[in-house]
């Protein structure tokens, strides 16, 4: 039985497209919608004797970006009829700060958007989306 939802959500299109199907979900099985989007915070290396120091720089600019990111993916639901959902900003890297959030809120059910990246860059780099398949506990559709 599906009782939560999880979308992830950074505001391309694709994500779009992955909010809308979440929202559909959700309202189809009575489950509840949770939104996150990952924080992308900038880091600069300061050397500091034999090794290198990661500062994060302009992390309030990106906990805004982040709630304006969020911001609009309630009103995006909200504007196709369907209940406000739970928001949340997450800190580290995407997959695993999905993957963690999921498996801390129970969530039944991931739903991702494809980057479409062609097959030797998806190979190199890997997705997110390829990371959540092969690591979620629930089950992920990608849209």
């Amino acid at each position: 039985m599906i009782t939560k939802v999880m979308v992830c959500f950074d505001g391309s299109d694709h994500a779009v497209s992955a909010l809308l199907n979440a929202a559909d979900l959700a309202q189809k099985y009575q489950a509840a919608l949770d939104v996150a989007t990952v924080m992308h915070i900038d880091m600069n290396a300061i050397a500091v004797g034999g090794s290198a120091v990661m500062i994060p720089i302009h992390e309030e600019e990106a906990k805004a970006n982040a709630e304006a990111i969020l911001e609009n993916a309630a009103k995006l639901v909200q504007e196709a009829g369907y209940a406000a959902p739970s928001v949340h900003v997450l800190r580290g890297t995407p997959a695993e700060a999905i993957l963690e959030h999921a498996k801390l809120t129970n969530a039944d059910m991931i739903v991702a958007g494809r980057r479409g990246y062609g097959t030797l860059r998806g190979m190199l780099v890997g997705s997110v989306s390829q990371k959540l398949i092969a690591h979620a506990t629930c089950p992920v559709l990608i849209t």
